[in-house]
């Protein structure tokens, strides 16, 4: 269920469906939240777009006793989408390391030939730019979405989702 940005701070709404946010039994204090994600496709089942979907939107997941909160940020724009556990169909989180070597345009060799003047410098070397990513694809009964995060948070992603009640569910991807 998408909630439009009116009914995010419903708890009635939210309760109903979710239960209550979760709390780890014999602890004071938990951790509901997870990392932050870029949202880079949200569709429905059909592949059209979900109506939240924002150009470089972010999201977190929220836990509740019986599903996620997923909540959405961008600006002043907000939305939320209610997954419960029963309704995930796979969870797959796997590393993506993408890595590009750039040749230099006009501007980056004249860059070269002045840098190869030995008082001005050392000669112009080729760029490479190696992109490290955790993605995240979530699909539901619903919907489908492709998340990413920085690399560093692929272990928290990990434990985070395999505490889950969905666990039987998520998969890892090295």
């Amino acid at each position: 269920m998408i909630l439009k940005e009116s009914e995010l701070d419903d708890e009635d709404i939210i309760y109903h469906i979710l239960g209550k946010p979760y709390k780890d039994p014999g602890k004071l204090l938990t951790a509901t939240g997870s990392s932050m994600f870029f949202i880079r496709e949200a569709t429905d089942l059909e592949g059209t777009p979900l109506p939240l979907k924002r150009e470089d939107m972010k999201g977190i997941f929220q836990r509740y006793e019986n599903g996620l909160f997923f909540y959405l940020n961008k600006s002043n724009y907000r939305n939320g989408v209610l997954i419960t556990y029963d309704s995930i169909k796979e969870i797959r989180l796997s590393k993506n390391i993408e890595e590009r070597k750039s040749d230099a345009s006009i501007f980056l060799r004249m860059i070269f030939v002045v840098s190869s003047i030995p008082i001005l410098g050392s000669p112009f070397k080729v760029f490479r730019y190696i992109n490290r990513e955790s993605e995240l694809i979530i699909e539901t009964d619903f919907m489908k979405t492709r998340l990413t995060t920085s690399l560093s948070s692929f272990e928290s992603i990990r434990k985070y989702f395999s505490s889950l009640d969905s666990a039987d569910r998520f998969e890892v991807v090295e």
